[in-house]
């Protein structure tokens, strides 16, 4: 038991954590999704780009997990596609610091790409 515990306990905080950054790097590749969606409905690049960054903070607040306060938002257009580009800083998240466990970077990097042919 002395030996074994240890290492089952590792083994639970790793899947716990995991399944954490896996969770919230999901949700901001969703989040890129629907703003970069919600995009095609401007009519010119500036309103595109402030549909979508006002469609991902709406959705990073009521999924209710995210701080839209520590993510960053930038909307690229060319009048040809629209690329949504999510960066959260989840440095603040405690399952994502765990000692034992080695984590990937506390700073996610999400985007959606979207074209706007055809309107």
């Amino acid at each position: 038991m002395a030996i074994s515990l240890p290492i089952l306990l590792t083994l639970i905080m790793g899947i716990i954590s995991y399944g954490d950054w896996f969770f919230t790097a999901h949700s901001i590749q969703q989040t890129a999704n629907d703003a970069a969606r919600s995009a095609i409905s401007g009519l010119t690049a500036t309103e595109r780009q402030a549909t979508a960054i006002a469609t991902a903070q709406t959705d990073m607040r009521r999924g209710g997990v995210l701080n839209p306060v520590r993510a960053t938002f930038s909307v690229n257009d060319d009048n040809t596609t629209v690329v949504v580009a999510v960066s959260y800083d989840a440095s603040n998240d405690p399952l994502l610091h765990l000692s034992f466990v080695p984590m990937p970077a506390s700073v996610i990097r999400r985007s959606a790409v979207i074209r706007l042919d055809g309107l």
